[in-house]
């Protein structure tokens, strides 16, 4: 297996429908490739990481790299693997803003200007440290050494993770129908979408 993490900045600015389509996209064809993942998004940058089996993944690689709705995609990391880091999510999903690096104590002062390509490529340490909010906490390397009560912080570690997730989900989601409700677009599939959030939450 390998992991690939990657950076690259959005063609035209996308509206959160179009970020919602993207991550159902990524969640079906994930899935389906038996791959996992986080892709973290903001402003106009996605930083993505996946991981899988190396002909699998370069396959999808080489599909990103001819993707309209992104442009210059800088592979930052191509590295073999033998366990993953973001095995509960077939595509992890998290928006970063200024309240996100706020929350973070060592990205406190980075500011959401510096989430671009360009400062990130030469900032090795910031995309260690927002990707590791999300890594599945039974393959952290420190962990696995843990007592019987430092698991169960890793273990509430994990769950308050997986939250957060649902949360920016579910925030995406209502976005994307405020949207189509503006523009007189709102129709049938964006219920069926608010169903499944909502069967998702309970």
């Amino acid at each position: 297996m390998i992991r690939v993490t990657y950076l690259s900045q959005e063609a035209l600015p996308l509206s959160s429908d179009a970020v919602l389509g993207l991550l159902t996209q990524c969640h079906r064809n994930n899935t389906d490739r038996g791959l996992t993942g986080m892709l973290l998004f903001g402003n106009g940058t996605f930083l993505q990481t996946l991981e899988g089996e190396a002909e699998v993944v370069d396959a999808l690689m080489a599909k990103i790299g001819r993707d309209p709705r992104h442009t210059g995609m800088k592979v930052l990391r191509r590295e073999a693997i033998t366990e993953r880091l973001y095995s509960q999510w077939s595509m992890g999903f998290e928006r970063v803003t200024e309240k996100t690096l706020a929350e973070i104590p060592s990205l406190r002062n980075i500011g959401l200007r510096n989430f671009n390509p360009e400062y990130l490529s030469s900032h090795g340490e910031v995309i260690d440290t927002l990707l590791e909010r999300h890594r599945a906490p039974h393959w952290d390397p420190l962990i696995r050494e843990l007592d019987a009560r430092d698991k169960l912080i890793a273990q509430l570690r994990g769950e308050i993770a997986n939250e957060h997730m649902r949360s920016e989900m579910a925030a995406l989601v209502l976005e994307t129908v405020i949207e189509a409700a503006q523009n007189g677009r709102l129709d049938e599939a964006h219920v069926e979408i608010c169903r499944s959030t909502l069967r998702s939450l309970r």
